[in-house]
């Protein structure tokens, strides 16, 4: 794995492995074809994001720092050009206090934090308190620091047919947890996210007639017209062609529209060159 220096950017605190890595989107995109062995991925496996790193948020003191593993990495070019951003999402959490009573926080939400190219953001679901509503979407100060480890390293490409066998097999040759790049375009913005496999969809080994997978993996960041949103995605894989990719996103609605909103609506993507490649660590 890389070694591992960093650099302070206002907001977000990058290992320079990671910024060196930051051209490398066609060379990730293009490394999953069948019969490709090698490629590079962000860590998913080791990441992690430290919240507070500088103990300084609205301009105060503020002794508590916290720490989420990273739970997926949304890669963005526009077309055409080179430039590369990322953006990382961090692990879900309940509203909580720090000290003898967590819980005993007036809040009733889940909260999520993510550290994108235009900054830090924090995503809430669920109701506030007192009835009152919960901000569900908006930056963090500008002078609270995340400490973002997640350099590239190498991992394997798995081939629809070698996924395949590895679940239907029960991984006789050993467990080895599955993760997903997802490529596909959308509004002038070429997209790899990269995310654990959390739950696969496979035929029977001996019952089974269709030669199929079907990932499920959330949450992950879909982004659109600039604002990010937290999802689940899914995709239909059939005899190694993708042909369905779809995002369950939770929207962002106030208090009073989530009796009348559909706020976990349905994206479909519709590009004719999306891709869902596994690939597994080294």
């Amino acid at each position: 794995m890389p070694s591992t220096r960093w650099l302070f950017l206002g907001h977000v605190i990058l290992g320079f492995a990671a910024l060196a890595a930051a051209g490398k989107l066609q060379a990730i995109s293009e490394a999953t074809p069948s019969g490709q062995q090698t490629m590079i991925a962000p860590d998913l496996q080791d990441g992690f994001m430290i919240f507070n790193y500088d103990g300084v948020i609205d301009k105060k003191v503020n002794e508590n720092r916290w720490l989420t593993p990273i739970e997926c990495v949304l890669v963005r070019k526009t077309a055409g050009k080179s430039q590369v951003q990322r953006a990382y999402l961090g692990h879900e959490c309940r509203a909580e206090s720090v000290g003898e009573n967590p819980f005993g926080h007036h809040g009733n939400y889940e909260w999520v934090g993510l550290s994108a190219w235009d900054g830090n953001y924090a995503i809430r679901s669920g109701p506030g308190h007192a009835n009152q509503p919960v901000q569900q979407y908006g930056k963090m100060p500008s002078d609270m620091t995340i400490k973002v480890a997640c350099p590239d390293r190498k991992a394997k490409a798995v081939s629809f047919a070698e996924a395949l066998q590895m679940l239907q097999s029960d991984f006789k040759d050993g467990y080895r947890r599955l993760y997903i790049a997802i490529s596909y375009r959308q509004d002038g913005y070429e997209y790899v996210l990269y995310a654990p496999s959390n739950y696969i969809n496979f035929p029977h080994p001996t019952k089974g007639v269709r030669s199929y997978l079907q990932p499920i993996s959330g949450y992950v960041l879909y982004e659109k017209d600039g604002l990010f949103f937290t999802a689940y995605v899914v995709s239909w894989i059939e005899r190694g062609q993708t042909k369905s990719l779809q995002f369950k996103v939770r929207d962002q609605v106030s208090y009073g529209e989530t009796v009348t909103h559909d706020f976990n609506r349905t994206v479909h993507i519709d590009d004719d060159r999306m891709k869902v490649a596994f690939f597994i660590y080294e």
